[in-house]
């Protein structure tokens, strides 16, 4: 990239990140007569690339002279990086979907080079631990500058203001909108239905109820009995600072202080290597520095620091026993395995969700093993993992769950692409809806001529009604009729009142967990009406095997969307308290701390 601006992006470019594809391994056969072949798809902000097709393997290797890397610009840094596995079934028909991989940017170390492996996974809100195959990639990011790339949270997208803070994706055709919509969202495309969905926000609203009941439960016994006295003394310390000055005044303070130390001690407790995939998270002080000094190729952020243990010359017997020991549980199932606890999902643990090793991600543990087999009769040695490699091909057995409750093996997951929509009706357009509501607010009547009783009320009427009592003079909106025996034209029916609350929640949350797969330029000449129709059908959002579902998820598939707004705040904050994103987590850090000093020194106490 010879400019600081790429195409059609009017921000500047500060950093890159370098992708490549190496390999897949224990991919799951999705073609009933022959074995997967494979194609992988890279997304990162507004620009997507494909890698060339594999044919014919289960574990496919991509050579060094193939199409497999590819440069991303990056305008922020809150970008994602979305990695999705498909088996190429050709020209004009649906790529059938192996799992996607999602990688948070802020997390990687600038000037670093990531050799790594990630179990490939089929939902974004469902936790399923089925076996889809295990995916090898190498990444190394690199910042142009730091600072600009801590402040890039402050701001949103110099174009996607006017789309309503939304990241937009040109395809070039159908089939690759559909593959792009799947890296990105997975199998629970928004706006479709799925009851194993349905489960899974189910099952993580009843967590996070149980979890934090018995954590403010547990927080508080612990404050009152003295558990950790230096938590009980700054509360008591506190309370009789406001109990002594007779004022609530300082409660602010002290609660911003409290946020500030939750913030510090998640800190220590989640800055470690164990909960960040082993490798050593951005600490506070390099990106202070970042924010403070940082500038035009600035490095104080560093790079991961990889060095040699030292070894002992003389082992006594007992420690050479205990070194071999924990060797053999490391590549124990043919993977490193995390004994600590882990966040894969909010509040997980090892006891109840212990982490997968590579072989458990594969629904073919032997083919993790398979360069170990071709060294093998090259060498005619066994190979380091030789007792493993056969353990695990007695053990693994091909099975093929079934994950949907509305998914058949002889159908493909979603639509046909076809430029023929059958059995969908027409959706109306904005401004014919607009249309209707605004004849409705003028004329307002009696839905059923029929009734015995008949309400009938003009706009003037409304007006002069209103004049007679102050109470009807709080609001220049239309009440709606109370008298339950009366029957009136509704507004909307029970589908747009979804449709319409979905939305609402969508807006009151500035669409940072925005749910629209596609925005139709209607200003493009080649724009036409059932283009939105015609994409639907391509993602499959309306397609059901069972007609009775698909009746349901018309109106089951908008509350599930509501339901994810609010599980997404959660998990953002969450996230935000937990440093999963370190440069979002520092500087809501920093902030407090400004906002505490402000309200220690400030004497805005005396204006209350």
């Amino acid at each position: 990239f010879r400019d600081i601006k790429c195409r059609d992006r009017d921000d500047p470019m500060i950093g890159c990140l370098y992708c490549e594809i190496l390999a897949c391994h224990g991919l799951p056969k999705l073609d009933r007569f022959s074995p997967t072949d494979a194609c992988c798809y890279f997304v990162c902000g507004p620009f997507a690339f494909a890698s060339d097709v594999i044919d014919g393997f289960n574990s496919p290797v991509w050579p060094s002279k193939s199409r497999r890397a590819c440069i991303f610009p990056i305008f922020y840094a809150y970008m994602k990086l979305y990695v999705g596995i498909f088996d190429n079934d050709g020209a004009g028909v649906n790529d059938d979907f192996a799992g996607r991989v999602v990688i948070d940017i802020s997390k990687l170390r600038p000037k670093s080079s990531y050799d790594i492996f990630l179990p490939l996974r089929l939902y974004q809100n469902a936790y399923v631990t089925h076996p889809r195959g295990v995916i090898h990639l190498r990444l190394k990011l690199e910042w142009n500058n730091e600072r600009k790339a801590l402040l890039s949270y402050l701001k949103l997208p110099t174009k996607t203001e006017k789309l309503g803070n939304a990241i937009t994706l040109n395809c070039a055709d159908t089939k690759a909108f559909r593959n792009v919509v799947l890296t990105i969202q997975g199998k629970d495309v928004p706006g479709r239905y799925k009851q194993i969905v349905m489960k899974g926000l189910q099952r993580e609203m009843k967590l996070y109820k149980v979890v934090m009941k018995n954590a403010v439960k547990e927080q508080m016994q612990d404050i009152v009995f003295w558990v950790s006295p230096f938590t009980s003394l700054c509360f008591f310390v506190a309370w009789m600072h406001c109990v002594y000055s007779n004022s609530v005044v300082y409660v602010p303070a002290y609660f911003v202080a409290g946020v500030n130390a939750i913030l510090l001690k998640n800190y220590l407790y989640f800055g470690k290597d164990d909960y960040n995939a082993g490798f050593t998270p951005i600490t506070i002080s390099e990106m202070l520095l970042g924010l403070i000094l940082g500038g035009d190729h600035s490095s104080y952020i560093k790079s991961v620091q990889v060095s040699r243990k030292i070894q002992k010359s003389k082992l006594a017997s007992g420690e050479e026993r205990c070194l071999l020991g924990e060797s053999s549980e490391v590549l124990k199932g043919g993977g490193i395995r995390m004994d600590d606890d882990h966040l894969e999902f909010p509040f997980s643990e090892k006891g109840k969700y212990p982490k997968k090793t590579l072989s458990e991600a594969c629904v073919d543990a032997s083919a993790l093993f398979q360069e170990d087999d071709m060294e093998e009769r090259d060498s005619k040695s066994l190979g380091p993992f030789g007792s493993l490699r056969r353990r695990n091909k007695k053990v693994m057995n091909f099975i093929k769950p079934k994950l949907d409750d509305d998914d058949e093996e002889a159908e493909e997951e979603f639509g046909v692409m076809s430029p023929t929509v059958q059995g969908l009706a027409h959706i109306p357009t904005s401004d014919a809806v607009l249309g209707k509501i605004q004849e409705f607010k003028q004329n307002i009547g009696v839905s059923d001529p029929g009734e015995s009783t008949v309400a009938s009320m003009t706009s003037q009427e409304i007006k002069s009604s209103e004049t007679q009592s102050s109470v009807w003079k709080r609001t220049k909106e239309f009440l709606p009729e109370q008298d339950a025996s009366i029957r009136v034209k509704k507004k909307m029916t029970l589908k747009q009142e979804i449709l319409h609350n979905k939305d609402l929640m969508h807006r009151m949350s500035m669409r940072l967990f925005d749910d629209r797969l596609f925005i139709i330029n209607e200003d493009d000449p080649n724009y036409s009406i059932g283009g939105e129709v015609v994409l639907d059908n391509a993602i499959g959002t309306h397609k059901h095997n069972n007609p009775m579902v698909a009746k349901m998820g018309e109106y089951m598939a908008p509350l599930l969307e509501m339901m994810k707004v609010g599980l997404s705040v959660w998990r953002a904050g969450f996230n935000l308290f937990t440093w999963r994103d370190p440069f979002l987590s520092f500087l809501f850090l920093f902030g407090n701390t400004f906002l505490l000093v402000v309200l220690i020194m400030f004497p805005w106490r005396h204006f209350f």
